[in-house]
């Protein structure tokens, strides 16, 4: 069984804090793996009490790509032992922590994380961005951080990898600034990719928000600080 439990993000439940960020754990039976560390320590490290989750026992960090708001509580995490993965294009921002024994890994192509967890690879030129593929029960899984590529690209490539469907689309969709004719096609595309449900948020904005609730139903997923999803 895999569990996606979102730590960051500009929506919280109850005690949780939001905060302009994006951090999610992945949970499997064998491995915890954080995808992306939000903005603010202080934030992190609240929320993860909250939810009962302990940072330092994290195995695995992976970042989607080099921004504050998905970097910024890198301090809360870095702890001797840690597997780190960026993209290729900003692993020298990163070259210091080996010597506090971190293991440093430049992903530019698909590459495996842990069991049941892979990196679609860097996509993207201005914004060099990786993105993961996750083993789920009802078919793969895609976990962005902003895909600013497009998330209809980041799904037709993900679908590509798995050679299947997608089951799941989830994190942020980069869409705050975008027309509802842009949104639109983000849109038609995952239907035309057969993707089975969405869950958008971050940095995807209220109005694209509720375009994939339209276009979705039933099958679009909240997604907060706190949302808890077996997959």
């Amino acid at each position: 069984m895999t569990e996606l439990i979102v730590l960051y993000d500009n929506r919280a439940e109850r005690e949780c804090r939001p905060g302009f960020g994006y951090s999610v754990l992945i949970r499997t039976e064998a491995h915890d793996v954080l995808f992306d560390c939000g903005a603010d320590a202080m934030v992190l490290e609240h929320n993860a009490r909250c939810l009962g989750i302990d940072l330092k026992a994290v195995q695995g960090l992976v970042l989607s790509h080099d921004h504050c708001d998905h970097t910024g509580a890198l301090s809360a995490v870095l702890h001797r032992g840690l597997e780190l993965f960026v993209p290729r294009a900003a692993v020298r921002h990163y070259a210091t922590v080996r010597k506090d024994g971190i293991t440093l890994h430049g992903v530019r192509r698909p590459e495996r994380i842990a069991p049941g967890i892979h990196s679609v690879g860097q996509m993207g030129r201005q914004i060099p961005e990786q993105a993961l593929i996750l083993d789920g029960k009802r078919g793969p899984v895609l976990l962005t951080g902003c895909a600013h590529a497009g998330i209809g690209r980041w799904a037709t490539r993900a679908s590509e990898r798995a050679g299947a469907p997608l089951a799941l689309v989830i994190g942020g969709f980069h869409l705050y600034k975008s027309s509802a004719d842009e949104i639109d096609r983000e849109i038609r595309t995952l239907k035309h990719l057969r993707v089975k449900q969405v869950c958008p948020g971050h940095c995807t904005g209220d109005v694209g928000i509720a375009a994939f609730r339209e276009a979705f139903d039933a099958d679009c997923l909240d997604f907060h600080v706190g949302s808890r999803f077996t997959i």
